[in-house]
């Protein structure tokens, strides 16, 4: 037997003693993984061992974020406008580059015992973002002429243009090491995505003080709004240089799943597995950031308190979504293991513990903001003119922050099942025919305030819950244990297990 064939059909790993599954067509189900299954108490600390890294990593990215906004404040309120013009139309575009599915297909593959397979998928995932990115770098490229269309005036369009302009040199970078990190984090390899975050962060950091404001340079006054998207595009291809250089290049660790670029492996059903998996996210993220869009237009409208009550409040649900997407993403890799594994009461398991840490974490939340609330809020807000308004929205707000939280850790069990149509219709269906009516309903007929909108928001945080709890009480975890083997180890050259939804 070739090597071509061990690594396309033949699990890679040692099978242990088989018993036919009866349920699973013909497919065989290694009984010595399911003896082996971890028990919930160490899934518990698999969670602390795998989010951890990834809240870190998201730690890092809004330090980016945050380093950025400070430059631009001290460099002028105009350099402040023309980003926020530039990140409107580029976060809109950059959606198609942002997606994720990969961490579906490689998890599968190494829980089948067909590692080989990941690093198809990755070379796969990196082709078909090749193609978006050329038409992301297009758009980006396009922002002045937009702006100018649309009534900036030219100044501010050109300042929007050149930053947008510069922000499309990295959307190369952007796309290799975003799909490199969802390669290792799906194998359990945390640590490169978090400490290539951490050095972009750091130099993030270095060259905005020296380059931008002039610290550290005596007799110079630092170049101001020119260099700031010079250096976050140098921060994002530190990340890729990173990753490559330590843990591809020396380290090797791409190595037990990845021999190196072949063309050949990049078929047209695999090229139609991933795009059938990722494209429902790009839509997903797309809706979510409209929906987010038109509420906060309803929440400028109550006043200068309740706009500044709003963005603190956001900024607690942003939070609180960190923890919420590490301790999930963490149990979601291990859904996916135990998938392809054909362990598909491991993986209920899994998930089960990912949403009761979410909810446990969630409820010492909604307690501390319900009880003290004068202390929570303090620290996200010195403004002491707001904590009255605070006080009297933290009942809708508490709840609607559980039932976010709620619904996002429910949200991963159809994704790694590769359902991410069915997430897809559920977060329509939730966001635009109920969470947006009901805020509108209420600020308009009831209380044209923050209370009405955050009852709004907590009603369609409740519906799309109660949406995920359907579907996955409907789910038959035994038959998407057997379509993500079967697209492990038959390198997804059968539609049925293309099309798991």
């Amino acid at each position: 037997m070739g090597d071509s064939e061990i690594g396309e059909k033949q699990p890679l790993l040692a099978a242990g003693k088989k018993v036919q599954d009866a349920t699973s067509n013909g497919l065989e189900m290694d009984t010595d993984a399911i003896d082996k299954r971890p028990t919930v108490r160490s899934d518990v600390l698999d969670v602390f061992r795998l989010g951890t890294p990834i809240f870190i990593t998201m730690l890092a990215w809004v330090g980016m974020k945050m380093t950025e906004s400070g430059l631009l404040d001290h460099v002028s309120s105009q350099a402040t406008n023309a980003v926020a013009l530039s990140d409107i139309w580029t976060m809109c575009t950059a959606m198609l580059i942002a997606g994720r599915s990969l961490d579906i297909l490689v998890g599968g593959a190494v829980g089948a015992g067909n590692p080989k397979l990941a690093g198809i998928y990755l070379q796969v995932s990196c082709y078909c973002l090749s193609w978006a990115a050329l038409f992301v770098f297009v758009c980006w490229n396009l922002a002045a002429p937009l702006w100018l269309v649309l009534g900036a005036n030219s100044e501010l369009a050109s300042m929007a243009g050149y930053y947008a302009r510069i922000l499309a040199l990295s959307i190369p970078a952007q796309v290799l090491f975003g799909q490199l990190s969802q390669f290792f984090s799906a194998q359990k390899i945390m640590h490169p995505e978090m400490n290539a975050s951490l050095v972009a962060l750091a130099l993030s950091l270095m060259l905005g003080f020296i380059l931008v404001v002039g610290i550290g340079l005596p007799g110079f006054e630092g170049t101001g709004f020119a260099m700031c998207p010079v250096i976050t595009t140098c921060a994002v291809y530190t990340q890729l240089a990173v990753i490559t250089y330590v843990y591809v290049g020396r380290q090797r660790l791409h190595g037990p799943a990845w021999d190196g670029w072949a063309y050949h492996e990049i078929t047209w059903p695999r090229i139609k597995t991933f795009c059938w998996l990722y494209c429902p996210t790009v839509l997903g993220m797309a809706s979510d950031f409209w929906r987010v869009a038109v509420i906060t237009a309803i929440a400028s409208k109550f006043g200068e308190h309740e706009t500044a009550v709003f963005n603190a409040s956001y900024r607690v649900m942003w939070m609180a979504l960190m923890v919420m997407v590490a301790i999930s993403g963490a149990c979601g890799i291990n859904m996916c293991i135990r998938l392809g594994k054909l362990d598909s009461n491991g993986a209920r398991q899994a998930g089960c513990v990912g949403v009761g840490m979410s909810a446990f974490v969630s409820i010492i939340m909604v307690v501390f903001e319900m009880l003290a609330p004068g202390s929570f809020w303090r620290l996200f807000t010195d403004d002491s003119n707001l904590h009255s308004i605070l006080d009297e929205i933290k009942v809708p707000f508490g709840i609607a922050l559980f039932l976010m939280n709620t619904s996002v850790a429910l949200e991963k069990i159809p994704y790694c099942m590769g359902r991410t149509t069915t997430v897809l219709w559920i977060s329509v269906v939730a966001s635009w025919g109920i969470q947006i009516p009901a805020v509108y309903l209420l600020t308009d007929h009831w209380r044209n305030d923050l209370t009405g909108l955050f009852w709004g928001l907590a009603i369609g945080h409740g519906a799309m819950a109660i949406l995920y709890v359907i579907v996955i009480q409907q789910s038959d975890w035994t038959k998407f244990a057997r379509l993500t083997h079967l697209r492990s180890t038959e390198a997804a050259e059968d539609d049925k297990a293309v099309h798991t939804d």
